[in-house]
Order: structure tokens, then sequence, then C-alpha cells
């Protein structure tokens, strides 16, 4: 595995580095106030084709490889999660499965649109009793016809106020199917959208399907295959989320450093005392280790490995870590830190907490690890 990023890399890497610090940061606190992003963060996102980086050019979208894609997840982890959130969903769960699965009729339809931002996509996998036991799923599909019926609840499904289709999961007599389902289907309708500790920007509600009717060219793949495309998906989107993380540690490793090396007690900068040098030299080993294990997992999706286990080392790692990280971060500003809406050290601790619960909670991640070791996985084959 070379690790070393060519010149195009590090061109995109450095490019929606400077969007988010020069376009979203600035107005961070306007988007913790409103909910709401604004229009001047989303134009610049258009402008980047951020919007289709999962999409490949023939579909008008940057058709970037699941690395690249990696590094642009770390820049985005640097602002908001709302931003993130809101376009890692629609790259991620929302486009992947399409991309991989879909028919080409499918394909000419949605990803074009997809790609500009026109349309937005969102994924309808968790409901209130099968969050990551997706084994345990209650929605059902049943053949009418030349149609498909579905009736179901899902929740904690992201954008879907906001999107133009969600891929729903759904159970049929043949197994567990996804279809592309119209957000203005009469029988599909949001439900409570829920207030979160983070992630303002990107709405998180809950859907409910009645009688929700869509025709049979509406299904993703084959019927019966469904749970199939939601593990693909969620193995590269746990990686995004990994990647996310990282963006989040080190942006938090350089504020407290920034705040270490300019306030000063007993006469000497707070770096100089060697209990906090050695946390902050924490904070980054913690943050390296997990770019390690991303950036590991996205070279083997991009190998056309399915690295289940890797992607979620790499969530569960990292997830981990920038709640550490960013928690130390907090403990070095003392009180400063603890004030809301003020310092960006606060927003990221509320954004980052959802990590450990969200496309499989820490726990699932190592449930999937040890089954995967159990199944002879010991190590990664390079």
């Amino acid at each position: 595995m070379d690790l070393a990023l060519c010149e195009e890399d590090r061109a995109l890497r450095e490019s929606v580095r400077r969007y988010v610090e020069t376009t979203v940061n600035p107005v961070w606190q306007e988007i913790d106030r409103s909910g709401r992003l604004p229009e001047s963060v989303l134009a610049g996102a258009r402008e980047l084709g951020l919007f289709g980086m999962a999409i490949p050019p023939d579909y008008g979208g940057l058709g970037l490889t699941v690395l690249q894609k990696a590094l642009v997840h770390e820049m985005l982890g640097r602002g908001p999660w709302g931003l993130a959130s809101y376009i890692s969903v629609h790259t991620g769960i929302g486009c992947t499965g399409l991309v991989l699965f879909g028919s080409e009729a499918q394909k000419r339809h949605s990803l074009p649109r997809m790609a500009s931002g026109e349309w937005l996509g969102c994924f309808g996998l968790t409901e209130p009793q099968s969050g990551s036991d997706a084994s345990n799923m209650q929605t059902r599909a049943r053949r009418h016809g030349d149609q498909w019926v579905i009736d179901g609840h899902k929740i904690f499904i992201t954008n879907a106020p906001y999107a133009h289709h969600c891929m729903i999961f759904a159970r049929a007599d043949e197994g567990i199917t996804a279809f592309l389902v119209d957000t203005d289907n009469p029988g599909f309708k949001i439900g409570q959208i829920f207030e979160t500790l983070g992630h303002q920007g990107s709405a998180i509600c809950e859907l409910v399907l009645e009688d929700c009717r869509v025709p049979a060219a509406a299904v993703v793949g084959e019927v019966g295959r469904g749970f199939d495309i939601a593990k693909r998906v969620l193995a590269e989107g746990r990686t995004m989320l990994g990647a996310r993380s990282v963006g989040s540690g080190q942006k938090a490793l350089e504020l407290a450093l920034e705040y270490a090396e300019s306030r000063a007690t007993f006469g000497k900068p707070l770096i100089e005392h060697q209990a906090l040098a050695f946390r902050i030299a924490q904070m980054a080993a913690r943050t390296d280790a997990g770019r390690g294990l991303v950036y590991r997992s996205a070279w083997l999706l991009d190998r056309g490995e399915p690295a289940v286990r890797e992607s979620s080392t790499a969530k569960l790692f990292a997830g981990e870590a920038v709640w550490q990280t960013v928690d130390d971060a907090i403990q070095l500003l003392g009180g400063y830190g603890y004030v809301r809406g003020e310092y960006m050290l606060e927003r990221i601790w509320r954004d980052a907490r959802v990590v450990r619960v969200y496309d499989g909670s820490s726990e699932v991640q190592q449930m999937v690890i040890a089954q995967r070791l159990r199944k002879g996985e010991i190590e990664t084959a390079w």
C-alpha cells in the first residue's frame, strides 16, 4: 500500500479544507442557532461538485475513489457536522447503492440531478424496534399486480425532509428488498423531526409508510437481496464516518494546541506544563492512528474487498478517539470550553458524540469485529 497522496488528491483535500475554513466555519454559529445551512454554504459545495463525489462522470459526477471520498469527508469533519451529514448521507448511503446496484434506467433518471445537488437522496433502514438489528425489520412490502405496496415505520432518517427520494428497505416474501421511493409519494409521510444535540442543519426524522405504492421498476438490485446492498453501502459509510471523526479530532487538536500556546499559568504557557503537553501528544497519536485505519479501509474498498472488519475497526477506533480527544480539549480550555455557542470545541463535542451511536454503535462494531475474527479474519491481508 502506497501511503503517498498524488498531486490530484492533495489538491482535492486542500480545496475542501479551504472551503470549510473560509466559507463554512465562519458561519458555524449561525447554523447552530438557525438549524439551517445558508445558501452560500450549499452553493460552495455545489461549486466544488461535492454532491456528485460518489457519482461516475458519465452521470455528471466526480467519480471519486473511496480513498478520495475519505479525504473529502476528513476535511468536512473540520466543520459543522450538520453540513457533513447533509452531504455524506446524500453521497454515501443515498448514492452508493444506486451507483453500484441500480438499473441503468434508475441511474439515468436520478444520478445527474443528484450530482448537481438538485435532488437529495436519503436512506431508510433503521426502525424503532430494529436499529442495528436489521434482521428484525418490520416494514413490509407485498406485490400487487405490477406494483409493490410498502407499509412500515422508519426512524432517525437524515435528510428526509429535504430529499427527493429515499432508498427504503422492506421485508418481502423473498427477503429484504431495497426500493427507491419518491418523497412526494402519497403513502410516504414525514413524521417527527427530532431536535438533536448537534448536527444542526441536517434534519433527522421519522418516516411513516402507509399503503405506499411504487412500481416494480422501483426495486434496486434484485428482490430479496436488499441486505447485501445495505451491508456494502454501510461498509463504505462507516469508513466515511471514521474519516469525519479524524477531521474533527484534528481540528480539536489544533484548537487545543493554539490555546495551550497562548494561555499562561504559573508563569509559563500551558503547553510547557508536562501533564498538558502529554495530553496533547496523546490527542495527536489517537488522531494519526485513526487516520491510518480509515485510509486502510478505503484502500481495501477501492480494491473491491468487502472490508467489513476493517471498516468497523476504522469507525470504532476513530469514533471513540475523537470523543476522547474533544473531551480532553475541552478539559484543557477549562470554563471557556464549557460555554455554549462561543467556542467551536463545544460544538464539535455535541456533534461528535453521535458517531458512537449511529450507523452501528460502538458496541455493534465490536460485535461485527468479533464475528469476523471467529470466521478466521485474524489480520488484514495486504
